[in-house]
């Protein structure tokens, strides 16, 4: 199911307070997807997002990177990753590679495919490196 509209997602980006982070003892990738309309204000977006892990440097996923798939598409599904305090999309990742742990970094790539007014298919794409793990006590 796709919404176009005149309020379509025209923009992506990954969120500044994306983050790694060693969560008890399990190490875990904190993603926030920021969407935006035509006029740059923040927006919900319908579509599919892709989020892939590499090591830094690397030139392609290959046999070192991780790849997560997420349907935006069912809107119950939508609104649970929706966090209204931040206006962002939180994914909150795990099976995260051991290299990612090592190596205390990572490149992440985020593709946003979504529908344009028309309802043909448009992709947004951002790139994120992901420097260091923090450790969270919640």
């Amino acid at each position: 199911m796709w919404v176009p509209g005149p309020f379509a997602p025209t923009e992506m980006r990954i969120h500044p307070l994306t983050h790694a982070e060693v969560y008890g003892e399990q190490r875990r990738l904190v993603v926030h997807m920021e969407i935006r309309d035509g006029w740059g204000d923040t927006i919900k977006g319908v579509g599919r997002v892709t989020i892939r892990l590499r090591k830094s440097g690397a030139t392609t996923i290959g046999e070192s990177g991780v790849k997560w798939d997420i349907d935006l598409r069912d809107l119950a599904t939508n609104v649970s990753y929706f966090d209204s305090v931040t206006r962002t999309y939180k994914f909150v990742l795990t099976g995260l590679p051991d290299w990612f742990e090592s190596e205390g970094r990572g490149r992440m790539r985020l593709t946003f495919h979504t529908a344009r007014t028309d309802g043909t298919i448009k992709t947004l794409q951002d790139d994120f490196e992901v420097l260091s793990v923090s450790v969270s006590e919640e």
